[in-house]
């Protein structure tokens, strides 16, 4: 399973994505089926296994509980998240 997270626009112009799946073979995978790399976006570091939390809407507490700092995604398992950039010159 893969989630994308939906491009973002910096005051540079430059865009972001992030992929996240639970293996590298499955970022790369949802990279070519998105063909970002024909659209100009390249990795901006590392392709890494990390802990996925949502802080809530603009970090409110809205959706977590009372005894909770943050509420893990992915039921806590470790996923492989990358991130790719498209210039805004692009």
């Amino acid at each position: 399973m893969s989630k994308k997270v939906d491009l973002e626009q910096t005051a540079t112009g430059d865009e972001y994505v992030t992929i996240i799946a639970a293996t590298l073979g499955g970022v790369m995978e949802q990279f070519r089926h998105r063909q970002l790399g024909a659209k100009g976006f390249s990795i901006v570091g590392p392709a890494a296994r990390q802990q996925f939390a949502f802080a809530g809407a603009n970090g409110s507490s809205k959706f977590m509980d009372a005894n909770s700092q943050s509420e893990d995604l992915f039921g806590g398992e470790a996923m492989v998240g990358a991130t790719f950039r498209r210039s805004g010159g692009s």
